[in-house]
């Protein structure tokens, strides 16, 4: 059984001795002199699973679930009061609305209980995990690239999480040759044979001078090995401090891949993309109809445009979009690069402008070619000259909107685009979409990026 699933059995349990201790400390004892009578056992049992629930949703928000995340003694603690102190006032809420009388007492006691067993029970497992930790078994096997003072510093700080099962198995340095217990043991050509060699689970990168392609590619060539890829952030700054940085303790790094596998991709995200293309379809049926008269007159037919596009795991597809340049233009003729280009129609620029043209998107993602927020689709021309790391950007459905859009849209050049779109495919979530799809509105309506 995974840590994962051993901590949710031990939550679980902690919270059902609480529970049930709390019930017999209010019928038993000084808590029996405030009330002459409290409601049966089985009035509590049925709110007991709704209760478990309700703090194992919240300690998962917390990160207190997390596969890779081992901290500390003291952190764990930490986060575990902040986080029963949340469930507790979640849980007191509910039990105000649900307008039954439970008493408040074993509310209050069921609170309290369940700070101490849930703490107890995970220093019992971090006790039992730390005798595995000893012989070997379940440590995260670390491989930092570059062993300059960036490097030499993080295995340092990572020493400190020995208890915890980190443990920093060698370094990488094309110049830096081995120091006292810092022991390089190959070169960045040797990355691929000692991941496997060695059982790599982590890999730091530390090295200011590596390009991003180099990184990239180094990610590409390694990631069915089950690794997971960190960056220190200072020395690979993708993105903006609104998305989310992974940290070990106090150690701030970007993970740039990740080979777990993320609940949201998949059935979660289809049924996100359907009810939101099917209310956003409705709502602008009345466009739908304006924009094809405008087109109409000024230009006459074709009102729609159909290119060949290269979606997920390199599947090709019909992308559909309003016309927005002249019906003699070739149908896969490079994008415009200025907004005065001579190609636009009077009716395409504004189309261009407002991002209105990829409206008849919607059919695409509802047809499920496509998703409201993913990589920008391509044409086939383009992506047979991707490289191996860039065709990562093929194992997500592309999306009407993106990291590329929110952050720059076509100010930015393509392959930075591909990073962004790189960075989104494994760090995809629900908030991280929404977030995109709020932060995509503004830019539509200023027009920014767009021509």
């Amino acid at each position: 059984m995974n840590r994962k699933y051993s901590l949710f059995i031990t939550d679980i349990c902690a919270s059902i001795l609480s529970f049930f201790a709390a019930y017999m400390m209010r019928n038993v004892g000084p808590f029996r002199l405030f009330l002459d009578e409290v409601q049966p056992l089985n009035v509590y049992m049925k709110a007991l699973p709704f209760s478990i629930s309700l703090l194992l949703l919240v300690f998962f928000f917390f990160g207190l679930y997390e596969r890779q995340r081992r901290m500390k003694p003291f952190s764990e603690l930490y986060l575990v009061i902040r986080a029963t102190f949340l469930w507790a006032l979640l849980l007191m809420s509910a039990s105000y609305l649900s307008k039954y009388d439970y008493s408040r007492i074993i509310v209050l006691l069921y609170f309290f209980l369940s700070l101490l067993f849930l703490n107890f029970g995970r220093s019992f497992f971090r006790v039992i995990e730390s005798s595995f930790y000893q012989n070997g078994k379940g440590i995260v096997r670390i491989l930092i690239i570059g062993a300059g003072r960036m490097g030499r510093d993080l295995s340092r700080r990572l020493q400190e999480y020995e208890s915890v099962g980190y443990k920093v198995i060698g370094f990488l340095d094309d110049y830096v040759s081995t120091k006292k217990n810092f022991p390089v043991i190959g070169t960045l050509k040797d990355a691929r044979d000692v991941i496997h060699e060695h059982r790599i689970q982590e890999v730091y990168i530390c090295d200011p001078s590596l390009s991003h392609d180099a990184i990239l590619t180094l990610v590409s060539e390694s990631s069915n090995q089950h690794v997971r890829f960190r960056v220190l952030s200072n020395v690979f700054d993708l993105v903006s401090g609104s998305i989310d940085v992974a940290r070990l303790e106090s150690i701030p790094s970007l993970d740039v891949w990740k080979t777990q596998e993320n609940w949201w991709v998949g059935v979660p995200k289809r049924i996100f993309d359907v009810l939101v293309a099917f209310l956003l379809l409705i709502v602008s049926i009345p466009l739908w109809v304006g924009i094809a008269l405008f087109i109409f007159f000024e230009d006459g037919r074709p009102i729609i445009l159909i290119q060949k596009r290269v979606g997920f795991l390199g599947r090709q597809f019909p992308l559909i979009k309003f016309r927005t340049m002249r019906k003699n233009t070739p149908k896969y003729a490079d994008a415009p690069k200025r907004d005065n280009d001579p190609r636009i129609t009077k009716v395409g620029k504004i189309l261009r402008k407002t991002s209105l043209d990829e409206l008849p998107q919607l059919i695409n993602v509802l047809r499920d070619e496509m998703s409201m927020v993913g990589p920008r689709p391509e044409m086939p021309q383009k992506v047979a000259k991707y490289t191996d790391w860039q065709k990562k950007r093929l194992d997500a459905k592309p999306g009407i909107t993106g990291l590329w859009q929110i952050l720059g849209r076509k100010d930015i050049p393509l392959e930075e685009n591909l990073e962004y779109d790189f960075y989104y495919i494994n760090n995809q979530s629900p908030l991280l979409d929404i977030t995109i799809l709020l932060r995509t509105v503004p830019l539509v309506l200023s027009g920014k990026g767009a021509y």
